[in-house]
């Protein structure tokens, strides 16, 4: 049967997962996975009785008998499909992946798709703008930039993108010229909700004019929608498939890693609950916890959990004083070994 961090990292593309944690108490250690059907892994510490509750509540802390765990909802990732491979979307390729986007870019024109390439997008379709989109995988979680290089293009992407669900979507344009555009999709009959939720022109008003200032500016809508629609941290890029492989190789008389993760936060500390780290058995580690003070005692905690080969999962709570601080409050960190 395929270990935990093994589900997680093979699950089917876009189904969203919820797990469990039990950060203390009974079964202390123990974790168990639910999809929309139901169970799907389940330590054998974890008490059966919890997992009934476990689909019946939201992410956050949950307890009962006994045990206090931590629920939290995972999805795939951050997906961003650009439409286009002009100047600013080479711009937008960079500073998404930065983001930790997994990036499509659908281009028309060999030149401009290979440039899209160079910059880094790890998917680029060479085809029709409609044609592409048709055979991309509907996924909720999903954002769409579209900045192609002629309005038609942009209108025939905008209507393929509202007859799908997406997480966020925004058009390049003029205000003039994209409003008109919003009133062409509701006389074409296009869900008014749906059309509303488009960000047209795209990009926070920051008084860009550059390339480059205009894909910060897009970059910075897209954190604020999809961070205020989406709470979930999940795995950053890399880590349930470097855990699923420890997982796989691990010996039971040594410590392959540790993964620390934010189970509980109160006040102005940066990061929230489900944020997590991996520490490796060299010390190296993926992701970040917040950093400063915070990260550099959680960094210490788990190498000494390495060294000394120590399975037992911990709970460590960090108090930051705001002045000693860029800002103050404590989290929680729940720390286990694989």
């Amino acid at each position: 049967m395929p270990g935990f961090f093994e589900t997680i990292a093979n699950r089917r593309k876009g189904e969203p997962m919820t797990a469990a944690w039990i950060i203390r108490g009974r079964g202390a250690g123990a974790r168990a996975l639910f999809d929309r059907q139901g169970e799907v892994f389940r330590d054998d510490q974890f008490p059966e009785e919890l997992a009934g509750k476990v689909r019946a509540v939201q992410p956050g802390i949950l307890e009962g008998a006994g045990s206090r765990v931590f629920l939290e909802r995972l999805t795939e990732g951050k997906r961003l499909v650009i439409c286009g491979a002009g100047h600013v979307a080479l711009c937008v390729i960079r500073i998404a992946l930065t983001l930790g986007y997994e990036v499509t870019v659908i281009e028309d024109r060999e030149e401009f798709a290979g440039k899209a390439r160079e910059a880094g997008a790890q998917y680029v379709a060479c085809k029709p703008f409609g044609e592409a989109l048709d055979e991309l995988p509907e996924d909720p979680m999903t954002a769409y930039v579209i900045m192609t290089r002629e309005h038609s293009h942009d209108v025939e992407c905008l209507r393929r993108i509202l007859q799908r669900s997406f997480a966020y979507a925004g058009m390049m344009g003029s205000r003039s010229r994209t409003e008109q555009v919003r009133r062409q999709m509701l006389e074409e009959g296009f869900d008014a909700e749906k059309v509303e939720r488009v960000c047209m022109p795209i990009g926070l008003p920051i008084g860009s004019r550059t390339p480059e200032e205009i894909a910060v500016s897009v970059a910075a809508e897209l954190i604020s929608v999809l961070n205020a629609a989406n709470p979930d941290e999940g795995f950053p890029p890399g880590i349930a498939e470097e855990l699923a492989q420890m997982e796989i190789q691990r010996n039971r008389s040594i410590v392959c890693g540790i993964l620390a993760m934010i189970v509980e936060k109160n006040g102005e500390a940066p990061r929230r609950p489900g944020t997590k780290m991996l520490v490796r058995a060299d010390g190296s580690f993926l992701g970040t916890v917040g950093g400063g003070y915070a990260e550099a005692e959680i960094l210490r905690t788990a190498r000494q959990m390495i060294e000394a080969g120590n399975r037992e999962s911990r709970l460590v709570r960090i108090t930051m004083k705001k002045g000693t601080m860029h800002c103050g409050g404590e989290i929680a960190v729940y720390l286990t070994a694989v």
